[in-house]
This record gives C-alpha cells, structure tokens and sequence, in this order.
C-alpha cells in the first residue's frame, strides 16, 4: 500500500515554512531496473516526491530541514537562481538540477550526478528530450569526476560501467559508447553483467537511444 501525505518543514536557509508531499512506499524495489537505475513500480513515479524546494527562497534538497553553511552562499548565486527558473527544463527538473550545484560546491560529485540523472527521468516523462540529452551530458562529466576523486557511484564498478554506457547511449553517442562497451567486454565479468553488455552492445549497433530494462537483457540472452 502506498500512502502520500503532507508534511510540514521548516527550511534551513531561509527558515519559512511550508508543506511537501512525503510518500510511505511499502511496496520496495520490485522488479528489474531501467539499465540507468530508474526503478520500477510504485517507486518509478516516487522520483517527484525525493526532492523538496523551498516556495521562499528555492532551496532545493531531499529534505529541506538539513544543510550546509555552505549552502547558503551557493542558493543566493547567479547560477543557482537562473538554473531554478530555467524554463528549458520541468520545474521539478530544475530542482534536482539546483541539488546537483549544491552537492557539487561540496564536493560530492557522484550525489551531484544522480541528482542530474534523476531529472533526465522528469525531462524524458514531461517530453523534454533536448533538456534530458543535457541532463545526461552534465551526469556523465560529474560520474567520471567522481571516479577522479575516488566517490563510488554504483555497488560495483561492473555496474558504473553500464550505467556509463548507458547514459552515452541515451545520448545517441553511440561511437563512444560502443568503444567503451567493448573495452569493458575485454574484461572477466559476473554472467549477470555480461548479459547486460551484450543487449547494451545490440542495442548501439542498432543506433537506439530509448529507455530499456534489465528484463529485456535477460530476455535477449534467451
């Protein structure tokens, strides 16, 4: 059973308080995944609800009550302010976009990427494709950024790998992500992730930058 509700917050920056829609999802991560991570199920469409924005200020966050000091310089700059009004992108979009600078100017990169990844999904739902081709472009800089600076961005590196390949893909860089597809194939691999790298393979060689699943991975192989 699912249960949205309202609840009352107090924001850090600015200290107004508001009202955010919160989501009690029983029902967890069931089924296969979206190769870039989007779960499935009840949790697909939760993605409005993990990002909070202040109506006063426009801080953005998971949860609005907690902060950096920090932060309060970055949601008052010119960059933060023009990418919360952005009218190229879905409101909600903005917002992961806006928590994206804010993890960024502390330094953790792969928080920063997921955050651009989670608006691609809002761009892709409201038909924003140009707005989610960029979202991907800025979430593949911050996850090899975060491989710089040694921040894991998946449980394995099998599994950072695909989700590289995947956004390239998604981006219809398919050169880029056949090369990387098969530098990656070169290497011992789980038969899990294998399969996974051979549909992602099928799917460059077939020029197509759709969204597709784990399931259809393990369909393929059979």
């Amino acid at each position: 059973m699912t249960t949205v509700y309202l609840s009352d917050k107090q924001c850090f920056i600015c200290g107004a308080k508001s009202q955010h829609p919160m989501g009690n999802l029983s029902l967890g991560d069931v089924g296969e995944r979206d190769l870039d991570g989007r779960p499935t199920h009840i949790l697909r469409s939760s993605v409005y609800l993990w990002i909070q924005r202040c109506p006063l200020c426009g801080y953005c966050a998971p949860e609005i009550v907690q902060g950096d000091e920090a932060d309060r310089e970055i949601v008052r700059s010119e960059a933060y302010l023009a990418q919360l009004n952005n009218s190229l992108f879905p409101e909600t979009a903005n917002a992961f976009l806006c928590y994206s600078l804010i993890m960024r100017n502390r330094g953790f990169f792969a928080d920063a990427a997921w955050a651009t990844v989670f608006a691609a999904w809002i761009c892709d739902d409201n038909g924003y494709s140009e707005s989610a081709y960029r979202c991907r472009g800025f979430a593949i800089d911050l996850f090899e950024t975060a491989r710089c600076n040694q921040q894991d961005f998946a449980d394995s590196n099998d599994q950072e790998e695909i989700y590289l390949i995947d956004l390239r893909r998604r981006r219809s860089q398919f050169d880029i992500a056949a090369r990387r597809c098969d530098e990656t194939l070169e290497k011992e691999h789980a038969d899990r992730f294998l399969d996974i790298l051979y549909f992602e393979r099928e799917l460059i060689d077939n020029r197509d930058s759709a969204a597709h699943s784990e399931r259809e991975a393990d369909d393929a192989k059979g």
